[in-house]
């Protein structure tokens, strides 16, 4: 009796405590989910390290644990891993990758100045991922079963001639 007359009188502080626990809940549940890459999506989650695939997520640490010398790229396990930077003066370093079709290729994206971006477009969908300075943005896609060239650019107006940094994926 006692604790119902209590939920009587006070009925919006118990209504706003029990929204309040699931609002709680729900967000851990999510924040959990991004921060164990078991919630985003591989093609358009989150730019974060947990957003790739597990073998790439390997394959990223082996390369940074062992960076190839004179290079910006690797084949790791299968997986095509290049370690891309872009500045105001030179656009996107390296401006060229050579990948075999049907190849996973996750893209270490890192922009020392300002806010930038990478956008693709390839026959399955469109790839794109903004980069905030100081913090890498993993970018993972699967190259086409088809052979071609496929041209990204960058999707922010970062800097001056900004519309003409660009790159090209050559699928072989």
């Amino acid at each position: 009796m006692i604790i119902m007359s209590f939920i009587k009188e006070h009925a919006e502080l118990v209504w706003f405590v029990v929204m309040l626990t699931l609002v709680a809940i729900f967000s851990g549940w999510n924040i959990y989910g991004v921060t164990h890459g078991t919630s985003t999506s591989y093609r358009y989650g989150l730019p974060c390290f947990s957003g790739l695939p597990k073998q790439a997520q390997q394959a990223v640490l082996y390369f940074n644990s062992h960076p190839p010398s004179g290079q910006s790229y690797e084949v790791v396990n299968g997986i095509l891993v290049v370690n891309m930077t872009i500045t105001q003066q030179n656009g996107f370093q390296p401006d060229l990758i050579i990948a075999n079709t049907s190849e996973p290729v996750v893209i270490i994206l890192n922009s020392p100045q300002v806010i930038t971006g990478f956008y693709l477009r390839l026959p399955d969908g469109v790839v794109q991922v903004n980069a905030v300075p100081g913090t890498p943005s993993y970018i993972y896609f699967v190259t086409p079963p088809t052979p071609g060239n496929f041209t990204w650019r960058d999707s922010e107006y970062s800097a001056y001639n900004f519309s003409y940094f660009t790159g090209t994926l050559e699928v072989m």
